[in-house]
C-alpha cells in the first residue's frame, strides 16, 4: 500500500474519533430527534463543508452490523440512492480502494461518483471503525457526464453496549463539486441519515 494512502486514512480516522463527541468544543448543532435517530450537523472547520453526524442503537452485533456496511459491494442492497458500488483495489484484509455512483437528487443532474480509500478499524475495547477518504486514483479517472465529488470524511463508528445493544454513530463531511444549489446540496447531506436508517433496517430484516 502506498505511503500516502496508510497515512491518509489514518489521520481521518483520528479527526472522526475526535469529532464523534458531542461537547463544546465539537461545536455539534442538534438538527433533529426522531424515531431513535439523533442528527446533528455543523461546518467542517478546515474547509467550511457541512457535516453530518447520526447516531442511533440496534439490537444486533458489532460483527453483524460491519458484515453490512463494512462491504461495500453490498450498498446497493440497502441504499437506493446506489447506481453502483465496488472494490477496485484490495491493499490489505482491512484496507481497499473503493468506488460509489450516486444517483442525482434531482431530475436534470448528472451523477455524482467517488474513489475513496476505506479501512476498517478493530480496536481492543470491541469498537469497530470503519472509515473512508476521496483519493485520487490513476487507474480510475474522472467518467465523462458524472461528476467527481469529493468526501473529506466518512464512516461509521460501531460501540458495543452493556445492554446487548449496539451504538451505531456515522459521520459524513460530502462536497457534491460542480454547479450545485445549495437547496441541492442539503439533499446530500440528509442522504447520511437515509443511509443509516436504511442500513439498520436492513440489519434488522436480515441479520438474526
Amino acid at each position: 500500500m502506498q505511503v500516502n494512502y496508510e497515512a491518509l486514512i489514518d489521520e481521518t480516522k483520528n479527526k472522526m474519533q475526535k469529532w464523534q463527541e458531542i461537547n463544546e468544543q465539537n461545536m455539534w448543532e442538534l438538527y433533529s430527534n426522531k424515531d431513535g435517530y439523533i442528527v446533528y450537523t455543523k461546518k467542517n472547520p478546515e474547509n467550511g463543508i457541512a457535516m453530518n453526524r447520526t447516531q442511533t442503537e440496534i439490537a444486533r452485533t458489532p460483527d453483524q452490523i460491519l458484515d453490512l456496511v463494512g462491504d461495500v459491494n453490498k450498498r446497493p442492497l440497502y441504499d437506493e440512492k446506489i447506481e453502483t458500488a465496488h472494490v477496485i483495489e484490495q491493499i490489505d484484509a482491512n484496507t481497499r480502494i473503493i468506488y460509489v455512483r450516486i444517483k442525482p437528487p434531482i431530475p436534470f443532474m448528472s451523477s455524482r461518483d467517488l474513489v475513496m480509500v476505506q479501512k476498517v478499524y478493530k480496536q481492543n475495547d470491541g469498537i469497530i471503525i470503519v472509515c473512508s477518504k476521496s483519493i485520487i486514483h490513476q487507474k480510475t479517472p474522472p467518467i465523462h457526464k458524472v461528476e467527481r465529488a469529493e468526501m473529506h470524511l466518512s464512516g461509521w463508528i460501531i460501540i458495543p453496549q452493556p445492554n446487548q445493544m449496539t451504538k451505531i454513530i456515522a459521520i459524513q463531511c460530502f462536497d457534491p463539486r460542480g454547479d450545485v444549489p445549495q437547496s441541492v446540496t442539503n439533499q446530500y447531506a440528509k442522504l447520511q441519515s437515509d443511509m443509516m436508517k436504511a442500513a439498520v433496517k436492513y440489519i434488522a430484516l436480515n441479520y438474526k
